[in-house]
């Protein structure tokens, strides 16, 4: 059984692997940002809070030990935040002006000859994920400008 909890984290790790990381989404989404905050803090975060609570031990003593862990468990679940987020994002419906961009996209890449599989409308931020990364996978480099 799998709950609902560690579902959204997984889906928000898979959702950081397929959004394309281009600095020219940076402008219409926060995902890059959120992405590159979420990987740096899940690398050196735990090792921080390690760090910080040996310091405060060596210093305020074993009285203060609950708080000790307490700033240590926020510490750690800092890239669990950005997961859940990334993981809520990722099945959020698409508003009506990205929802058109998407199809636009979408019949763009079909133009090309590009073959891609049916989406249920409306679709979600995973599926445009997966469409701009394969469309900056197929088409040239420029086809994302005449949006922006």
């Amino acid at each position: 059984m799998q709950y609902p909890l560690y579902a959204t984290l997984r889906a928000g790790r898979e959702y950081s692997k397929l959004w394309p990381a281009k600095a020219e989404l940076n402008s219409l989404f926060i995902e890059n940002k959120v992405i590159l905050l979420t990987s740096v803090t899940g690398r050196y975060l735990p090792g921080l809070a390690l760090l910080c609570a040996a310091v405060q031990y060596s210093y305020l003593g074993a009285a203060f030990l609950p708080q000790i862990l307490a700033m240590m468990l926020f510490l750690v679940s800092l890239p669990l935040q950005g997961w859940y987020w990334l993981g809520v994002r990722a099945e959020t419906k698409l508003p009506p002006s990205i929802a058109s961009w998407y199809q636009q996209i979408r019949q763009q890449m079909q133009q090309h000859g590009v073959e891609l599989a049916p989406v249920p409308q409306p679709g979600r931020y995973k599926d445009l994920a997966a469409l701009l990364k394969k469309a900056y996978q197929q088409l040239d480099k420029t086809f994302v400008r005449q949006w922006l």
